[in-house]
């Protein structure tokens, strides 16, 4: 080299990355159907036990099999919570479930059980969730319904209509 300086043209710089073979591709898309499939089958059973009787706040939620039998024993109506785990309203009642006066209330004046719809996650609800859906004509959720024990219809409440609309409904319900 005679100390001139070399320069190299643009047009051959480095060479381009390589491309990513497909079966690297391939096993990447893999990987992420995979990872969804368990995150969707993960939710759909937190889901599950979170909207359950188990849930819903401080409210002693029954087992909807039972709710007739322990109203009867108790001389109580029972208060159907109809919802849904995809249901937005629904999770807004729900803490409302968790005020300890509204709990308070239906604890001492109700046996409460929640009935919760399966059909978007699972196609199809069990035949008793069917009979109480068509009894008392649900047609939306959350829909609150106050039942005798033999299964009489008392008041019923469509929506969600805030934390006052609830009350009433609560007292309306214990009234009759």
């Amino acid at each position: 080299m005679d100390g001139t300086e070399v320069t190299t043209p643009a047009s051959s710089a480095a060479p381009p990355p390589p491309a990513l073979s497909q079966s690297r591709v391939s096993s990447a898309l893999l990987f992420l159907v995979a990872a969804a499939v368990v995150f969707r089958i993960a939710t759909a059973v937190f889901d599950r036990g979170s909207v359950g009787g188990e849930g819903g706040g401080m409210v002693t939620w029954q087992p909807r099999e039972k709710a007739a039998l322990l109203a009867r024993d108790a001389r109580k109506p029972i208060l159907y919570d109809f919802t849904a785990a995809w249901c937005g309203p629904c999770k807004v009642l729900d803490k409302d479930w968790d005020d300890p006066a509204i709990a308070k209330t239906v604890n001492a004046g109700f046996v409460p059980a929640r009935v919760v719809d399966r059909q978007r996650e699972e196609g199809k609800n069990p035949p008793d969730i069917d009979d109480l859906q068509r009894r008392y004509e649900v047609s939306g959720f959350p829909t609150l319904v106050a039942a005798s024990p033999d299964g009489r219809l008392i008041v019923k409440l469509e929506g969600y209509r805030g934390r006052a609309a609830l009350v009433a409904f609560l007292e309306e319900a214990r009234q009759k």
